[in-house]
């Protein structure tokens, strides 16, 4: 990431303008060197930097390494602004400053209103999310083998749902045998999904979700507008179409944000892409979009049930938990994908 740091588009500096229109959604601060605004596994709020300087690190083996130092005019934050996971990485004042604070909530509001803020900001935190992945950043770790597909699960799981992960090859990697040794795992029990200090031997996608507070953000006492049951294209359209008109949506996926659509290679039949365009590709504009008009996604919870009882139905995603919506209609459903 520090040779990617001098991209205009993944660390832009604000202008006066645009920071005095950020500060009136958000609070003015001091800070002070050496303060941690962000530890690892927070819900990070959103920081433009006014004065002073901030560095965004990665904790690796005792030692810390500086992904990137944010300075006056430059703002924090990545993809993780936008869903609500936790912080992969931990944000430290290096010099005395001042910066202006929002929270998730008001980070929304502001990107729903500011066209040009909205693309600026939208756009760097895409790009840095990228950048992390491609990098191995965080602190999850893959021990498994290409032969193994419960690792090709775990990893493709990963990999579509935007988490950075360093992977061990059982059969490459000399230091494999030592983090199995080190956590008391045999090779029966890949793929090994470490996690700091927890191990998870063979875990199904939902325990992984769980494990990696994918869904921790969402309220499932809330009650919803709307509902929609899977994340396909069809399904992701209709978050984009129902939040973007005020509504309060949620979308239920038992897999990944994409569904079966993200897998495929190559989608040539989809408005608006006559050269074609990948799934992934695809399927990740859409869910940023959806986001950005503020619908939610649960990755893997799929729908049981539906509870038609009135006044509100519910949608049942597991033995207890029932999420709720206000029509009197039955949740809609967005599984339809297009032909790859």
């Amino acid at each position: 990431m520090a040779v990617a740091a001098s991209s205009e588009r993944l660390f832009p500096t604000l202008t006066e303008a645009q920071i005095h229109r950020i500060a009136a959604h958000g609070r003015r601060r001091q800070t002070t060197k050496g303060e941690v605004l962000v530890e690892i596994g927070d819900t990070a709020p959103f920081f433009v930097v006014v004065r002073g300087a901030i560095q965004v690190l990665s904790p690796t083996a005792g030692a810390e390494t500086v992904i990137v130092t944010h300075g006056p005019g430059q703002f924090t934050g990545e993809a993780n602004m936008m869903t609500g996971r936790r912080s992969i990485a931990r944000s430290r004042v290096s010099e005395d400053g001042e910066v202006i604070q929002l929270d998730r909530s008001a980070l929304l509001a502001l990107i729903q209103t500011d066209a040009e803020l909205s693309a600026i900001l939208m756009r760097a935190f895409i790009l840095r999310r990228a950048e992390l992945i491609a990098g191995g950043y965080g602190a999850v770790i893959i021990v498994g083998s290409a032969h193994s597909a419960g690792t090709l699960r775990v990893k493709e799981f990963l990999t579509r749902n935007g988490q950075p992960f360093r992977y061990i090859d059982l059969d490459r990697d000399r230091e494999a045998q030592e983090l199995l040794d080190e956590f008391h795992v045999s090779v029966d029990d890949i793929p090994v999904l470490i996690c700091g200090a927890t191990v998870l031997r063979n875990p199904t996608n939902q325990q992984i979700a769980d494990r990696l507070g994918f869904n921790e953000a969402i309220d499932r006492t809330h009650v919803r507008d709307l509902v929609i049951v899977g994340a396909g294209p069809a399904g992701l359209a209709a978050a984009v179409y129902g939040a973007s008109e005020g509504l309060d949506v949620l979308v239920l996926e038992a897999g990944s944000a994409g569904g079966q659509a993200g897998t495929s290679s190559r989608i040539e039949n989809y408005l608006g892409f006559p050269t074609g365009i990948s799934g992934m590709d695809l399927t990740a504009r859409a869910y940023a979009q959806a986001l950005k008009f503020g619908a939610e996604v649960m990755v893997a919870k799929g729908a049981v049930r539906l509870d038609c009882r009135s006044p509100l139905y519910g949608v049942g995603i597991g033995e207890d938990a029932t999420l709720a919506r206000k029509s009197s209609s039955s949740a809609a459903t967005g599984t339809g994908r297009p032909v790859g």
